[in-house]
C-alpha cells in the first residue's frame, strides 16, 4: 500500500471558507449585537428616566436642610396612623403628649409602586379629634402603593411632620 492510498482526500464542493468571510461573520455578529444593544438601551432610558425625584441632584447639595428638618420633626415627637378602610384614607395625628391635632393641613399622595403615572394626590379633610380622611378615586388598580403625607401648620407654612405607610388596595 502507497502513502498516497493511505491520505484521505477531501471532496471538492468548489466553496471554500476564506479569511474575508470569517471576517464578514465576525462583523455581521457583532454589528447586529450592537443594533440589539441599542434598541435595549433606548428602550431602557425612555421608559424610566432614573430620578425617584426630580431634580435630584439639587436636593442632595441642600440634603443638610433636609436633616435638619428631620430632626426638628424628631423632636417634636409627633405620632401618626394611617390606614385604609374599605375606599376611605385615614390619618391620625397627634403630639408628643397624646393631644390630637385637629388644626393642620394636612397634604397626601397615594404612589404606585411600579407605575409613577398612576400616582395620585388626595384631598385630606379634616374631621376633627385629630383624624383626617380622604376618598380613594375611582379606578386605581390594585396592588402595593405608598401614602406620603406631608402636615403642614395651618397657615400653611413650612412642612413640619412627614409620614410613609404602605397600603395594600384591593
Amino acid at each position: 500500500m502507497s502513502v498516497q492510498d493511505m491520505t484521505a482526500s477531501e471532496p471538492s464542493s468548489g466553496k471554500r471558507l476564506k479569511g474575508r468571510h470569517v471576517l464578514m461573520y465576525f462583523m455581521g455578529f457583532f454589528g447586529l449585537m450592537f443594533v440589539v444593544n441599542g434598541i435595549f438601551l433606548e428602550k431602557a432610558i425612555t421608559s424610566f428616566p432614573g430620578e425617584d425625584v426630580e431634580k435630584s441632584y439639587l436636593q442632595g447639595l441642600h440634603y443638610n436642610s433636609t436633616l435638619a428638618a428631620r430632626q426638628a420633626q424628631s423632636e417634636l415627637g409627633w405620632q401618626a396612623q394611617a390606614g385604609l378602610e374599605g375606599g376611605i384614607v385615614r390619618f391620625h395625628l397627634e403630639d408628643a403628649k397624646g393631644n390630637k391635632l385637629s388644626a393642620m393641613h394636612v397634604s397626601a399622595i397615594l404612589k404606585h409602586a411600579a407605575n409613577a403615572t398612576l400616582d395620585t394626590p388626595l384631598v385630606m379633610a379634616a374631621i376633627g379629634d385629630g383624624d383626617y380622611t380622604a376618598t380613594l378615586p375611582a379606578g386605581l388598580p390594585a396592588g402595593k402603593w405608598t401614602l406620603q403625607t406631608s402636615v403642614q401648620s395651618e397657615a400653611g407654612e413650612d412642612v413640619l411632620f412627614t409620614a410613609s405607610k404602605t397600603l395594600l388596595i384591593r
